[in-house]
Order: C-alpha cells, then structure tokens, then sequence
C-alpha cells in the first residue's frame, strides 16, 4: 500500500484517453482517478488531507508530460489560509524538482473575506490566467469565507452559487483544471454550500482519514467507477516531514 508522503517509481501517466492528464504519481490514486483532465471541475472534500493532495498536484503540474504533469505552473488561491511553502518544497524535493523554482511556479493568493474571494475569482482570475498561462488552479477551502458573521446566509448562498457557476463555465471556456478542496465542519451553513460545489463538480471525492489508513471515495466520476481506495499515514515518512516543517 503505497504512503501519502512517500512517492512511489510509478510516475507513468494513466491511460490515453486522448485529453493530457494530471497524475498523483501514487498508484492507487492514479488508479481510482485514472488522471485528472483539463476541462473538469474537480472537488476534493472532507479531511484536511485533500489540502494535502492539492499541493502535491500543484507540484505535480510542473513535470513533463511523460512523468504525468503538465508542464505548468499553478495557481493557488487560498481561502482556508492554508498553503505550506514548506510541503511544497519537501514535495518537489521528493519528485526531483529544485524546492526553489517549484515555489516560484506556483502563483498564490490569499482571501481573507467572502467578498475578496468572490472579487479574486471572478474579476482577477481571468487576468492571472492570461498573465501566467497556468493550466491548473486551485481554490482552498472555499466554502469557509461564506460562513463568516459578515455574510448573511441567504446573501452566502446565492453569492456562493454564482462563483461556483462563474467557476464551472471558466473551466469549459479556458480548458483549465480546476481543484477546489473543502475541510469538513459541523457548520450547516458550510455543508450546504459544499453541495454547490459537488453539484458544479465533474469530479468529486470524499477524503478520510483514519489511523494509520487514508481512506479516498471516488463519488462523482464522468466515465471510472466509483470505488474508493486506501493509502498508508506512513508514520516515519509524516515524522520525518514534520521535523521538516520545525526547521
């Protein structure tokens, strides 16, 4: 059972499907997945893990072609304030890319109201993209900032569905990959937005974390089956990346 933390000699991409494909570089996932594709509306939910998974596909992205990248950079826009310049050097270390150079691949930008969320996505992200030409983005917890006391919930919900629509038709119109992640909450509000989310989604899957498994349902798939796999919380690989991060 392959680790989380530790990449695996299996960097071939999935099956040619005829699209250019985003791969974990994990075997299992790559199995269940069989690739992410430019074109999707991809959601990742449930334990913080899936912010876990986005940075190693942010790092990912930049690979060539063959090694099951998409020799590009990424951008990263961060709702859950969230991104860990630390893991992604250690992660570009560990698939032989220079930590450096990786980071400075990756544009990022951080929200810290429902209202800069919504005027990043929908009056900037358009101008990153021509700027940068990246081929992936994500969107970190994105729910969370429309849970805010500043928001009322019925204003949350309607603005929530129209950045989500505004996300959905970008996807289509640029051909791009989107990877919007979401942590689990015990607030109502947040899981009601989520379910804009899944709806939008082309992809979507449902993170669990148990000890020492991690758990990965495919919910939502446009063409695989849906199954879900496991992967081992390899307790010397986490270590040593903690003892990374205290550096």
């Amino acid at each position: 059972m392959q680790s989380l933390y530790v990449p695996t000699t299996y960097l071939h991409r999935p099956l040619d499907s005829g699209t250019q494909a985003l791969t974990f570089g994990i075997k299992e996932l790559d199995t269940l997945f069989e690739g992410l594709r430019c074109g999707q509306f991809n959601v990742f939910h449930g334990s913080m893990k899936c912010h876990v998974l986005s940075e190693l596909l942010c790092v990912r992205s930049q690979l060539p072609d063959a090694m099951g990248g998409l020799e590009s950079s990424a951008i990263f826009l961060d709702g859950g304030n969230l991104f860990d310049p630390y893991l992604i050097s250690e992660t570009a270390r560990l698939n032989g890319l220079d930590p450096e150079e990786t980071l400075k691949n990756i544009w990022i930008s951080r929200a810290f109201t429902s209202y800069q969320m919504t005027a990043l996505i929908t009056e900037r992200l358009s101008q990153i993209l021509d700027r940068e030409k990246s081929r992936l983005v994500v969107i970190s917890d994105a729910a969370t900032l429309y849970c805010d006391a500043d928001i009322g919930s019925a204003e949350a919900k309607k603005t929530f569905n129209y950045v989500t629509l505004y996300l959905w038709n970008l996807v289509r119109k640029r051909n791009i990959m989107l990877l919007v992640t979401s942590s689990s909450s015990g607030s109502k509000r947040k899981r009601c937005l989520e379910q804009y989310l899944l709806g939008r989604a082309d992809v979507a899957a449902r993170v669990e974390t148990g000890n020492p498994h991690i758990k990965i349902f495919l919910e939502k798939h446009p063409s695989r089956a849906l199954a879900s796999s496991e992967l081992l919380e390899e307790v010397d690989a986490q270590s040593r990346i903690e003892d990374f991060l205290e550096v």
